[in-house]
């Protein structure tokens, strides 16, 4: 009985694995039929698309930039909006170095699937080569705010425009640091020079020692003379009562509206008012809060538009020129800058004037020489401020002109992209035609033939 069992078990086994086996088949021909039934789904164009997005990937993997940039163009041609196509061809031309490019191709793909994470890291990317940290760290973020918390590409960028713009700052930091230096070096030589001077003009004078002290102690008793002692209300109100007191003193030393509108918008004066020291008619080391806005409102009160009603249009513009000056000083950080620039002018100025004053004893005398000094010492100090707007304006026209070209590039790609589309639709429309006519061809001549059969 066990031999006569031993071949039906083996006759179970052997039919259990061939029912497997057909099991198997079965599934790889259903997957066979699901497959095909989906290709003759696809549309020509479609399976184009692919082809040349597949071409477009291996020039990519083997670093032939030109040629994948070239077929993913091709694939766009068939299907324009397709963002993993614009986010790989984003990707090709910032490897070829093309980084505007790079940056135009990753906003479309960010245009096309906002939600999708990997064109922004592209857009970030794109705006990191392009020195805008700034940006490209804001992409980042809301890649990890809110689209992907974990997304490392996202994280790597992040901390690396944080690191670029550290550098940034690092490098602006060191770079004011050394003005300071290279200033305070300048001051102590020019105090080190007037001391000498000094000491010189003081063993030549040694004999009007008591009559300057005689000036001193009179200048003094003036100065107590003039100024009582305050009782304690008037300290009290001391501040209320100094204040208009003050501006009147101001506007008095101003004189009167129609001179400072003239002083205010004389020829060049958009150049000249570079400087806010210069607008308020004040010397640069005047560092008191208080005597600047003292100044301000004095000559805001000369040439506001509602005190000139003779010439009112003049008056705006002076008074304009007063507000965008008051507004750089009320910036600590714009006024130490810009008293910074005025030292470096007043340098300048003198070494110009070294350099170009007549030599010799008595050939000017001391009052021209102080005149040609201060008017070295002022041109130089406008040309350190022309130039840095020159400069300013150049990059400003520089980024309005880059960011005219993205426009004109963008407004270029959206006319081409039109086209296509209308130039597809047209090509189907017809190619529908072309089948309809043609399959009402064949079913005539079927007719036909069925006819001779019967």
């Amino acid at each position: 009985n066990k031999h006569s069992q031993e071949p039906k078990q083996e006759a179970a086994q052997h039919h259990g694995e061939q029912e497997c086996k057909d099991r198997e088949k079965q599934k790889e021909q259903e997957k066979k039929r699901v497959n095909d039934e989906e290709e003759d789904a696809r549309e020509e164009w479609e399976i184009r698309r692919d082809e040349l997005k597949s071409t477009a990937d291996s020039h990519f993997r083997s670093k032939s930039y030109a040629l994948a940039i070239q077929a993913y163009a091709d694939a766009l041609q068939l299907d324009p909006t397709n963002h993993i196509i614009l986010s790989n061809k984003s990707a090709a031309h910032l490897s070829n170095g093309e980084k505007s490019k790079a940056l135009h191709d990753a906003k479309r793909c960010v245009e096309h699937a906002p939600s999708w994470a990997k064109g922004h890291t592209r857009l970030a990317a794109a705006m990191a080569s392009l020195g805008r940290y700034n940006e490209a760290a804001s992409v980042y973020s809301k890649v990890l705010n809110e689209l992907d918390p974990n997304n490392a590409v996202a994280n790597r960028g992040l901390e690396d425009c944080r690191a670029r713009q550290r550098q940034a700052r690092e490098g602006k930091e060191k770079e004011a640091r050394r003005l300071q230096m290279e200033l305070d070096r300048q001051k102590a030589e020019e105090e080190e020079r007037r001391r000498k001077e000094e000491e010189e003009n003081a063993g030549k004078g040694a004999g009007n020692e008591e009559d300057d002290l005689l000036d001193d102690f009179f200048d003094e008793v003036e100065k107590v003379s003039e100024k009582p002692k305050p009782s304690r209300s008037d300290e009290a109100n001391g501040e209320n009562k100094t204040e208009p007191k003050r501006i009147k003193t101001q506007i008095n030393d101003l004189g009167t509206s129609n001179s400072q509108i003239d002083r205010l918008l004389q020829v060049n004066y958009e150049w000249k008012n570079l400087n806010p020291f210069h607008v308020l008619d004040i010397p640069h080391t005047v560092d008191d809060d208080s005597i600047i806005s003292a100044r301000y409102r004095a000559l805001s009160l000369l040439v506001h538009p509602d005190k000139c009603p003779d010439d009112p249009a003049r008056a705006k513009d002076a008074f304009e020129q007063v507000r965008k000056a008051m507004t750089q000083m009320n910036d600590e950080d714009k006024r130490r800058h810009v008293r910074a620039l005025i030292e470096q002018g007043m340098k300048q100025g003198k070494r110009d004037w070294e350099g170009t004053k007549p030599r010799g004893r008595n050939m000017i005398s001391k009052k021209e020489e102080e005149k040609g000094l201060a008017l070295a010492q002022n041109k130089a100090t406008m040309k350190i401020f022309a130039e840095i707007e020159q400069k300013r304006r150049n990059i400003d026209r520089r980024k309005r002109d880059f960011e005219q070209r993205e426009r004109a590039q963008e407004d270029e790609e959206k006319a081409k992209e039109k086209n296509e589309r209308e130039h597809d639709k047209r090509w189907r429309e017809g190619e529908r035609v072309d089948k309809r006519v043609g399959n009402w061809r064949n079913f005539q001549g079927g007719g036909s033939k069925k006819g001779k059969l019967y």
